[in-house]
Protein backbone atom coordinates (compact mmCIF):
# COMPACT_ATOMS: atom_id res chain seq x y z
CA UNK A 1 0.00 0.00 0.00
CA UNK A 2 3.13 2.02 0.86
CA UNK A 3 4.57 2.07 -2.38
CA UNK A 4 1.53 2.47 -4.34
CA UNK A 5 0.79 5.79 -2.13
CA UNK A 6 4.23 6.74 -3.17
CA UNK A 7 4.98 6.16 -6.64
CA UNK A 8 1.17 7.96 -6.89
CA UNK A 9 3.21 10.98 -4.76
CA UNK A 10 6.29 10.76 -7.58
CA UNK A 11 3.44 10.51 -10.73
CA UNK A 12 1.82 13.81 -9.08
CA UNK A 13 4.48 15.92 -8.45
CA UNK A 14 6.15 14.88 -12.20
CA UNK A 15 2.75 16.36 -13.68
CA UNK A 16 2.94 19.06 -11.26
CA UNK A 17 6.50 19.80 -13.00
CA UNK A 18 5.07 19.38 -16.35
CA UNK A 19 1.89 21.68 -15.86
CA UNK A 20 4.10 24.42 -14.33
CA UNK A 21 6.17 23.91 -17.68
CA UNK A 22 3.26 24.86 -19.81
CA UNK A 23 1.96 27.38 -17.98
CA UNK A 24 5.18 29.48 -17.90
CA UNK A 25 5.51 29.11 -22.22
CA UNK A 26 1.68 29.49 -22.45
CA UNK A 27 0.43 32.54 -23.57
CA UNK A 28 -3.08 32.29 -24.01
CA UNK A 29 -5.15 33.71 -20.98
CA UNK A 30 -7.74 31.23 -20.99
CA UNK A 31 -5.25 28.27 -20.97
CA UNK A 32 -2.82 30.09 -18.65
CA UNK A 33 -6.13 30.18 -16.34
CA UNK A 34 -7.61 26.36 -16.90
CA UNK A 35 -3.51 25.60 -15.96
CA UNK A 36 -3.72 27.79 -13.07
CA UNK A 37 -6.67 25.56 -11.26
CA UNK A 38 -4.98 22.33 -12.25
CA UNK A 39 -2.22 22.94 -10.53
CA UNK A 40 -4.11 24.55 -7.47
CA UNK A 41 -6.45 21.22 -7.56
CA UNK A 42 -3.07 18.97 -8.29
CA UNK A 43 -1.28 20.79 -5.04
CA UNK A 44 -4.31 19.28 -2.69
CA UNK A 45 -3.99 16.02 -4.87
CA UNK A 46 -0.59 15.89 -3.57
CA UNK A 47 -0.67 17.10 0.05
CA UNK A 48 -3.24 14.72 0.49
CA UNK A 49 -1.22 11.86 -0.84
CA UNK A 50 1.50 13.03 1.88
CA UNK A 51 -0.82 13.14 4.70
CA UNK A 52 -1.95 9.53 3.78
CA UNK A 53 1.68 8.02 3.83
CA UNK A 54 2.65 9.60 6.74
CA UNK A 55 -0.13 8.15 8.62
CA UNK A 56 0.70 4.87 6.87
CA UNK A 57 4.65 5.01 8.05
CA UNK A 58 3.00 6.69 11.87
CA UNK A 59 0.77 3.59 12.05
CA UNK A 60 3.89 1.19 12.38
CA UNK A 61 6.19 1.31 14.83
CA UNK A 62 8.84 -0.73 13.02
CA UNK A 63 8.36 1.52 9.84
CA UNK A 64 7.97 4.59 11.43
CA UNK A 65 11.48 3.91 13.39
CA UNK A 66 13.29 3.17 10.13
CA UNK A 67 11.59 6.47 8.69
CA UNK A 68 13.09 8.49 11.58
CA UNK A 69 16.64 7.22 11.24
CA UNK A 70 16.35 8.24 7.72
CA UNK A 71 15.11 11.37 8.57
CA UNK A 72 17.88 12.21 10.44
CA UNK A 73 20.52 12.37 7.85
CA UNK A 74 20.83 15.57 6.35
CA UNK A 75 19.86 15.77 2.94
CA UNK A 76 17.02 12.97 3.68
CA UNK A 77 13.81 14.74 3.02
CA UNK A 78 10.15 12.92 3.99
CA UNK A 79 10.21 12.16 0.13
CA UNK A 80 13.02 10.35 0.09
CA UNK A 81 12.54 8.73 3.09
CA UNK A 82 9.06 7.15 1.97
CA UNK A 83 10.60 6.39 -1.41
CA UNK A 84 13.63 4.44 0.03
CA UNK A 85 11.18 2.26 2.29
CA UNK A 86 9.03 2.04 -0.08
CA UNK A 87 10.84 0.65 -2.79
CA UNK A 88 14.41 -0.30 -0.68
CA UNK A 89 12.39 -2.40 1.39
CA UNK A 90 16.10 -4.51 1.82
CA UNK A 91 17.84 -1.14 3.20
CA UNK A 92 19.56 -2.19 6.67
CA UNK A 93 19.55 -5.57 5.53
CA UNK A 94 22.10 -6.49 2.86
CA UNK A 95 25.72 -5.55 3.30
CA UNK A 96 27.55 -2.20 1.06
CA UNK A 97 27.75 -3.59 -2.36
CA UNK A 98 24.46 -5.40 -2.59
CA UNK A 99 22.74 -2.36 -1.31
CA UNK A 100 24.63 -0.38 -3.48
CA UNK A 101 24.10 -2.27 -6.74
CA UNK A 102 20.09 -2.86 -6.01
CA UNK A 103 19.94 1.36 -5.66
CA UNK A 104 21.89 1.41 -9.13
CA UNK A 105 24.95 3.42 -8.04
CA UNK A 106 27.46 0.69 -7.55
CA UNK A 107 30.08 1.41 -10.08
CA UNK A 108 30.87 -1.70 -13.19
CA UNK A 109 34.00 -1.97 -14.59
CA UNK A 110 33.89 -2.10 -18.53
CA UNK A 111 37.22 -3.36 -19.29
CA UNK A 112 38.42 -5.47 -21.75
CA UNK A 113 41.90 -7.71 -21.66
CA UNK A 114 44.63 -4.86 -20.85
CA UNK A 115 42.42 -1.60 -21.35
CA UNK A 116 40.93 -0.39 -18.41
CA UNK A 117 38.05 1.13 -19.35
CA UNK A 118 35.72 3.64 -17.35
CA UNK A 119 33.50 2.39 -14.00
CA UNK A 120 29.77 3.30 -14.75
CA UNK A 121 26.30 2.60 -12.90
CA UNK A 122 23.98 0.47 -14.34
CA UNK A 123 20.60 -1.28 -13.40
CA UNK A 124 19.26 -1.33 -10.07
CA UNK A 125 15.61 0.29 -9.07
CA UNK A 126 15.05 3.30 -10.85
CA UNK A 127 12.48 4.97 -8.36
CA UNK A 128 15.10 4.73 -5.38
CA UNK A 129 18.04 5.83 -7.70
CA UNK A 130 16.07 9.17 -8.24
CA UNK A 131 15.46 10.21 -4.90
CA UNK A 132 19.09 9.18 -3.90
CA UNK A 133 19.94 11.62 -6.74
CA UNK A 134 17.90 14.32 -5.33
CA UNK A 135 18.89 13.68 -1.94
CA UNK A 136 22.67 13.87 -2.75
CA UNK A 137 21.74 17.11 -3.98
CA UNK A 138 21.01 18.69 -0.75
CA UNK A 139 23.76 16.43 1.09
CA UNK A 140 26.49 17.96 -1.02
CA UNK A 141 25.38 20.70 0.27
CA UNK A 142 24.37 20.80 3.80
CA UNK A 143 25.50 17.39 5.03
CA UNK A 144 29.18 18.26 6.61
CA UNK A 145 30.72 15.05 6.47
CA UNK A 146 29.12 14.33 2.52
CA UNK A 147 29.70 18.10 1.49
CA UNK A 148 33.32 17.64 2.24
CA UNK A 149 33.67 14.33 0.34
CA UNK A 150 31.92 16.10 -2.19
CA UNK A 151 34.26 19.35 -2.53
CA UNK A 152 37.49 16.91 -2.32
CA UNK A 153 35.98 14.69 -5.32
CA UNK A 154 35.82 17.64 -7.38
CA UNK A 155 38.91 19.69 -6.23
CA UNK A 156 41.01 16.02 -7.45
CA UNK A 157 39.42 16.43 -10.36
CA UNK A 158 36.07 14.63 -10.74
CA UNK A 159 33.23 15.66 -12.86
CA UNK A 160 30.52 17.27 -10.88
CA UNK A 161 28.04 14.54 -12.28
CA UNK A 162 30.52 11.62 -10.85
CA UNK A 163 30.71 13.41 -7.73
CA UNK A 164 27.61 13.56 -7.17
CA UNK A 165 27.13 9.66 -7.93
CA UNK A 166 29.63 8.84 -5.02
CA UNK A 167 27.55 10.73 -3.09
CA UNK A 168 24.79 8.73 -3.64
CA UNK A 169 26.71 5.72 -3.26
CA UNK A 170 27.89 7.10 0.01
CA UNK A 171 23.93 8.17 1.17
CA UNK A 172 22.49 4.84 0.14
CA UNK A 173 25.47 2.70 1.99
CA UNK A 174 25.22 5.11 5.51
CA UNK A 175 21.48 4.72 5.57
CA UNK A 176 21.88 1.11 5.29
CA UNK A 177 24.36 0.94 8.22
CA UNK A 178 22.41 3.57 10.32
CA UNK A 179 19.09 0.89 9.50
CA UNK A 180 21.21 -2.18 10.43
CA UNK A 181 22.60 -0.19 13.83
CA UNK A 182 19.03 1.06 14.76
CA UNK A 183 20.90 4.14 15.28
CA UNK A 184 20.09 8.18 14.04
CA UNK A 185 22.52 10.08 12.55
CA UNK A 186 25.12 11.61 14.18
CA UNK A 187 27.32 15.06 13.08
CA UNK A 188 31.46 14.08 13.64
CA UNK A 189 32.33 17.23 12.24
CA UNK A 190 30.89 18.75 15.47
Amino acid sequence: MLQELVHARNAATAERTALANRLAASQATFLRKELRGRLKSLEGHIERLETEIAARIAADPALARRYEILLSIPGVGPGVAANLLADLAELGSLDRHAIATLAGVAPFADDSGDTVGQRHIKGGRASPRRALYWAALSASRHNPDLSAFYKRLVECGKKPKLALTAVMRKLVILANTLLKENRLWVDHCA
